[in-house]
């Protein structure tokens, strides 16, 4: 949607040639931008029942350490991303050059594409150990990037802090909401923080009781 002049919110959509949606998004500047698409969603979420694959989560349960990351431009990522970031560079749509060029801001370093912020923010997730049941496989579902003193840059050093924020399920996936929160080296100043909805399709688990199953 085109936001009216002054407007601090607006949202976005995506669509098939045949006019199904494939995607829903809303893009703020804070901090008076009121809730967000997926805050929203958050406060509607049916509450979760009897959990199976993720009987051992709880809200509030943070990861089991602070995570320490850093995305250099030719880096490998971890194996769900087979690109790096100047990989993602030659192909992405709306290039800027201060996603190359520490000299073409006032950062000094290079800074981290939008899109590419999930894949730090997930790159060292296993060392969260959250108790997940497997084998089981899952997806992204909703994802939320906010900055809070950024933006993120080229080879700087992170301090990556996770807490689940919510649990839910459907017929088909149960869910867990996992806020990253993103900051300096020290641990001292918030920079940046992610809002990721994972969902786990129940029937991947071999052992999800069969009567639990949907039809």
């Amino acid at each position: 949607d085109r936001p009216a002049p002054g407007a601090t919110r607006t949202m976005c959509r995506a669509f098939k040639e045949d006019g199904t949606p494939v995607l829903e998004a809303s893009a703020s500047i804070g901090p008076d931008h009121g809730e967000t698409l997926l805050e929203a969603r958050m406060a509607k979420l049916r509450p979760a029942g009897d959990l199976v694959i993720l009987a051992d989560m709880k809200v509030g349960m943070t990861g089991a350490a602070d995570e320490m990351v850093s995305m250099d431009p030719d880096q490998h990522m971890g194996n769900l991303y087979p690109f790096s970031l100047a990989d993602k560079l030659k192909v992405i749509t709306e290039p800027m050059d201060v996603y190359s060029d520490g000299a073409a801001g006032p950062w000094g370093k290079p800074i981290v594409p939008l899109e590419m912020v999930s894949v730090l923010g997930n790159y060292s997730n296993r060392n969260s150990k959250f108790p997940v049941k497997q084998p089981a496989i899952g997806l992204f579902a909703d994802l939320e990037i906010r900055m809070v003193d950024g933006p993120l840059l080229v080879g700087e050093t992170y301090l990556l802090r996770r807490e689940v924020v919510a649990l839910s399920e459907s017929r088909r996936v149960e869910n867990y909401w996992i806020r990253t929160r993103f900051f300096d080296a020290a641990g001292e100043k918030q920079v940046a923080e992610m809002l990721l909805n994972h969902g786990v399709m129940k029937a991947s688990y071999p052992h999800y009781p069969a009567d639990r199953l949907p039809a």
